[in-house]
């Protein structure tokens, strides 16, 4: 029985040295099971953003070992529960992508959506993120908004001028044109939406109106009110020279790493540029374009040596008149001073663009002190290390990877002490083979305008290669090739059907043979004389140069050969309200806090006749004194 019971035991033991080694590398050691859940959170869309059509969805979810799956889980306000939508494909690394298709009928516009997700890991470990709100709006009706930065109302101008428009929408821009006395100067289909003006091509000493008009994907359309401006390309010789005050750092204090040197300054026409000195060496210069400059200047306090230097800063205007400001004293000390990381950023490409060929890299890196290298990571393998200052880039060469598939891109910035800052990763998409279609948009004429006579059909085409023909179509029948920007087409309606609508279309088509169809649009072509006159106005009181106060009459003397429909009024291009009715007044209360006292403002109106044809007054500048 002792024997029996022995050989029980022997067997007993075999079978648990069996399973140990079956399951360990070591079958003295016990592998725990897997119990940490994944991680993660939503990168795309953002919490509180509007959505619509095929909205994008990405997050980063992460595990101890592999996420197998990730669900995207969608609800409204109102749901009880969520609903898992769409497949999800893991892009590379921790990264997974979907879609959501809004504009399915299950749901509601104008509705406020909870999105979330569900990662799961090969063992069944589940993670849930905390939601993102978003709003579903695929029916916009909100108008663009916008001002123009530059230059400001009232001012005098010479040479080139850098016209600047800020525009914004709660979807996107489609494009901002810029007009100058009525006449449009450029279109633009993505930012910066600027506009070179050289004003010594214009007639001298003569105001002109500044306006721009901005446009959504949507067609939603608003119309920045007009600006003045006097352009005198002949000013006076100046005598005086500039003010100005050096503001940081304080006369006396420790300073180290980049340190920042802010500098004020003032002309009574030009601040050209304005000098750093150290110790009475130049160090740097920063150029200035205007009345008043605000200048802040990285001063490299890593390649002087420990202890007291001496700050002086020199202001030039436009003539050449200069002013040194007080100099100051402080104490550079960058001993032990170092415990701040670098910021790095990723500058170009931008997160979603398709690339091609060759890809640089670009970079903005930053530190207190010194940066010694950055790494360059292509899908989390380094691929590149540049030491080189103060451009950081890469010349990455993508002909010999797979293509057709998305990679992550980011970086690290190394300082001089070791301290890390890596970028925010950003992705791009390969496409070495061109399959992206163009895109464009017929910009005149617009959607539901009435035409006649010899009529010019401009369309704006762009593409990632470049563009092969624009054909044009006079209600689906082909009329034109254009094959040379910019594509236009002169279209005489008078060959056309009499007080009908026609539909204009264009097919733009790029060197690798892919086409866009633009959306056509529709125009009513009336040849019969129309009341094409416009309106005229002009400003009877207050008269320019007029010191005001209190509440004024601000009116406007108006002609029309049919009837005027309305007049607006403008203080230094912001509406004060609009008169339908005559007499054309406003009455203007100078107090409503628009300025100090003995400041100037710019006085305008726009007035608009039965008919539709707008006209502006001539601006005006008056001085309130309250």
């Amino acid at each position: 029985m002792a024997q029996l019971k022995q050989i029980i035991q022997n067997i007993l033991f075999f079978v648990v040295i069996m399973f140990f080694s079956c399951t360990t590398n070591d079958p003295t050691i016990i592998q725990l099971p897997d119990t940490t859940a994944p991680s993660g959170y939503i990168v795309s869309p953002l919490n509180g953003a509007s959505v619509s059509g095929n909205t994008s969805l990405q997050v980063i979810a992460s595990d101890n070992e592999e996420v197998d799956t990730v669900y995207f889980m969608i609800k409204s306000q109102s749901d009880t529960k969520y609903r898992n939508i769409d497949s999800t494909t893991n892009v590379s690394n921790d990264i997974w992508q979907g879609r959501w298709n809004t504009q399915n009928s299950e749901w509601i516009e104008n509705e406020n959506y909870f999105i979330t997700f569900k990662a799961v890991d090969l063992v069944g470990n589940s993670y849930i993120a905390p939601p993102v709100i978003v709003k579903l709006d695929n029916q916009d009706d909100e108008s663009p908004i916008g001002y123009i930065k530059n230059p400001i109302t009232g001012q005098t101008v010479n040479g080139l001028v850098s016209i600047e428009v800020e525009a914004a929408d709660n979807k996107a821009i489609q494009y901002v044109s810029i007009f100058i006395n009525n006449e449009i100067k450029i279109t633009h289909l993505s930012e910066p939406f600027n506009y070179n003006w050289n004003t010594e091509l214009e007639p001298d000493d003569l105001v002109y109106s500044i306006y721009a008009v901005i446009v959504d994907v949507d067609n939603n359309r608003t119309t920045i009110p007009p600006i003045s401006v006097t352009v005198n390309n002949q000013l006076p010789v100046d005598v005086t020279p500039p003010t100005g005050a050096l503001t940081s750092p304080p006369a006396g204090s420790t300073v180290y790493g980049n340190a920042s040197i802010q500098v004020t300054a003032a002309d009574d026409q030009l601040v050209d540029y304005i000098e750093f000195y150290i110790d009475g060496n130049l160090d740097g210069t920063y150029d200035c374009s205007g009345p008043s400059c605000s200048a802040s200047y990285d001063w490299n306090t890593t390649t002087e040596s420990e202890g007291e230097h001496v700050v002086q800063v020199i202001l030039v205007d436009g003539w050449n008149n200069s002013t040194v400001l007080t100099p100051i004293s402080v104490i550079v000390d960058n001993i032990d001073q170092d415990d701040i990381h670098p910021t790095a950023v990723i500058t170009d490409p931008a997160s979603g663009q398709t690339v091609s060929g060759d890809v640089l890299v670009e970079t903005l890196v930053t530190d207190n002190l010194n940066i010694d290298k950055v790494e360059f990571y292509i899908n989390s393998q380094i691929a590149f290390i540049d030491s080189i200052a103060p451009d950081y880039n890469y010349l990455w060469n993508t002909d010999s990877l797979p293509d057709d598939e998305n990679y992550v891109i980011s970086i690290i910035a190394y300082d001089e002490v070791g301290n890390e800052g890596p970028s925010t990763a950003i992705t791009v998409h390969l496409d070495n083979y061109d399959n992206i279609n163009p895109s464009g948009l017929i910009m005149y004429p617009y959607a539901g305008q009435i035409i006649s006579g010899q009529q010019t059909i401009s369309v704006l085409a762009e593409d990632n290669f470049g563009i092969d023909s624009v054909d044009f179509f006079i209600n689906s029948v082909l009329v034109y090739s254009d094959f040379e920007e910019p594509y236009e087409y002169d279209w005489n309606t008078e060959f056309e059907f009499e007080d009908a609508n026609h539909i204009i279309g264009s097919i733009v088509t790029d060197l690798a043979g892919n086409q866009f169809e633009i959306p056509s649009i529709s125009v009513f072509v009336n040849n019969i004389p129309n009341d094409n006159v416009p309106p005229t106005i002009s400003i009877s009181n207050p008269v320019g140069g007029q010191t005001v106060s209190g509440t004024i009459n601000f009116t406007v003397n108006v002609d029309d050969n049919v009837g005027i429909a309305q007049v607006e009024f403008f203080i230094d291009g912001y509406s004060l309200g609009v008169v339908t009715e005559g007499p054309y007044s406003y009455l203007w209360d100078t107090t409503s806090n628009i300025g100090a006292h003995g400041d100037e403002h710019a006085l305008s109106a726009i007035v608009i006749d039965t008919a539709g044809n707008t006209s502006f007054s001539q601006p005006i500048l008056v001085i309130i004194a309250n």
